[in-house]
């Protein structure tokens, strides 16, 4: 389900966004990996990049990257709730 869940969210993201797509990955953190439901972690820039850094500060990406992530959430929460 978290797999499911973290493509939803990265399709809609690079979409909303028009990121560079790194693709999902996974990895034993605590946090997702002892979660009791499915669970995603969720990287939107490097601070370390400059052009990534000057676009966290921007309120119309930052908009874009809700607007992504939410509509992702909401797309596997519709697929998962349809029979």
């Amino acid at each position: 389900a978290s797999k499911m869940l973290a493509s939803s969210v990265q399709s809609r993201l690079i979409y909303a966004t028009r990121a560079n797509n790194r693709g999902v990955r996974s990895a034993d953190f605590y946090v997702i990996k002892n979660a009791e439901c499915p669970a995603i972690l969720v990287e939107i820039g490097f601070l370390t990049h400059p052009i990534e850094a000057q676009m966290l500060k921007n309120a119309n990406y930052l908009e874009r990257v809700s607007y992504g992530v939410a509509s992702g959430i909401t797309a596997y929460l519709s697929e998962i709730a349809s029979p």
